[in-house]
């Protein structure tokens, strides 16, 4: 057994058949064929049975290509340990990505390949439905591609995934438009509008047909048009609406604003796909990195859509720990204080309520591994969290999600007679408090 022989049944367990696997490899079908028959009489197992004109693997022959697919990873790791001990400026990480996220993420990637240390990026940009993303890991070490919520899982056995962003979409218009100062817009106020679509099968057609069906109307497409360079000058120079994604869409053009849908959350996931053996060389790990800290920075910067600024708060930062560890315990009190979760990524989450959000993030410059309220800073949040009934209720529940009622012998009056408020801690440190209606927030003194 060699391994071409391994290579044949790793590739005929992903293609179903000879004939596609000789494509692939550039041979003869009879070749191939040949590799098979002299396979079959040195195990002396059956490996492969036909079903019409497929080939099937048996689950000998499943089992040995699973190994093929290990034994590559092995030797791709070895030939990438061996390349450490010399000159590996030369390595070459071929990254594909469509038009949208290659324009936001791609750029960064060459900003950072100045050192010579570097390897050698070759990019290609491939804007094709979403089932044919998972081809191109045969041409490409890595492939940023989009999936819709509701669409398929990409094929995990055959593929290493990682998702970078998930994206919502907004709708695009022109500052001028009446609706562009709104903080929000239903899909029933859409229903009269003229849209800019994408072609058919693509996925802000896909999203548009969401918000049709929420409003219960067939919206007006007026124009198809997949490049969003080309939307944004049509939506300005028109009057125009269109569904834009909130991180990767284009924005220098300031006569055009993004805001957000009030009644129905539809997002992409932009993924990673990639061989599992192509991660194990250290040059395309690297990139896989550097593409999901770029996808954070654009998770930060724009975290939420444009829209007409005011005065108030604009947002707050919050960098924890531990993401993984408290995230629960801020999705339960965010949400139910009105939060809503924008997007999330590897790194941490961003919640909007109106105009304003919030992200929890970790950063790789915290100068602390724990919080301190009691040192200069920021010492606590306060949220609007209804009626005094809705307070009392979220009081009664916060324990078990992690948060600690503080100042029990004074609640709900700790800030003040006329101030109905609870006040919580978890176990990272964090005070927040949760404010009644009428927010008429008083000066206490409290630590």
């Amino acid at each position: 057994m060699n391994l071409s022989q391994m290579r044949i049944m790793r590739e005929l367990a992903h293609r179903g058949t000879i004939a596609a696997v000789a494509r692939h490899l550039h041979v003869t079908a009879p070749a191939i064929s040949q590799q098979l028959a002299a396979l079959h009489r040195e195990l002396g197992v059956p490996l492969t049975y036909r079903v019409g004109r497929e080939i099937r693997l048996t689950e000998a022959g499943m089992a040995l290509a699973e190994m093929a697919g290990t034994v590559h990873t092995l030797i791709d790791r070895a030939a990438e340990t061996v390349r450490e001990y010399g000159d590996d400026t030369g390595a070459r990480v071929r990254v594909a990505a469509f038009q949208s996220a290659g324009q936001a993420l791609l750029p960064g990637l060459l900003a950072e390949g100045d050192a010579g240390s570097a390897p050698a990026l070759v990019f290609g940009e491939h804007d094709v439905a979403q089932p044919e993303f998972a081809e191109l890991v045969d041409q490409y070490d890595l492939v940023i591609a989009h999936r819709m919520d509701h669409d398929e899982p990409w094929p995990s056995e055959q593929l290493s995934v990682t998702t970078l962003l998930s994206e919502p979409f907004d709708v695009a218009m022109s500052v001028d438009h009446p609706l562009a100062a709104r903080s929000s817009v239903s899909a029933a106020e859409l229903a009269e509008e003229s849209w800019i679509a994408a072609h058919a099968g693509f996925a802000p057609d896909v999203a548009l047909g969401v918000v049709e069906a929420t409003a219960g109307v067939r919206f007006q497409r007026a124009h198809r048009v997949n490049d969003y360079h080309l939307a944004a000058s049509l939506i300005v120079g028109g009057g125009l609406l269109a569904l834009f994604p909130r991180y990767t869409a284009p924005r220098a053009d300031s006569q055009l604003v993004l805001v957000p849908l009030k009644d129905v959350r539809i997002a992409r996931n932009i993924d990673v796909l990639a061989r599992p053996h192509a991660l194990a060389r250290v040059a395309v790990a690297g990139t896989l990195e550097r593409l999901r800290g770029a996808a954070d920075v654009l998770q930060r910067t724009r975290p939420s859509a444009l829209v007409a600024a005011g005065p108030g708060l604009h947002h707050v930062e919050v960098w924890l720990a531990d993401v993984a560890a408290e995230r629960a315990g801020w999705a339960w009190l965010l949400g139910r204080v009105g939060f809503t979760m924008a997007s999330e990524w590897s790194g941490g989450e961003s919640w909007e309520a109106g105009d304003t959000y919030l992200t929890l993030t970790a950063s790789p410059n915290l100068s602390a591994d724990s919080h301190d309220r009691r040192r200069p800073g920021v010492n606590h949040l306060a949220f609007r969290a209804g009626s005094r009934e809705a307070v009392d209720a979220l009081m009664a529940a916060a324990p078990e999600h992690g948060w600690q009622p503080l100042y029990q012998d004074r609640y709900p009056h700790a800030g003040g007679e006329e101030h109905y408020a609870g006040w919580l801690e978890n176990e990272a440190g964090f005070k927040v408090e949760v404010v009644a209606d009428p927010p008429c927030y008083q000066a206490s003194g409290i630590s």
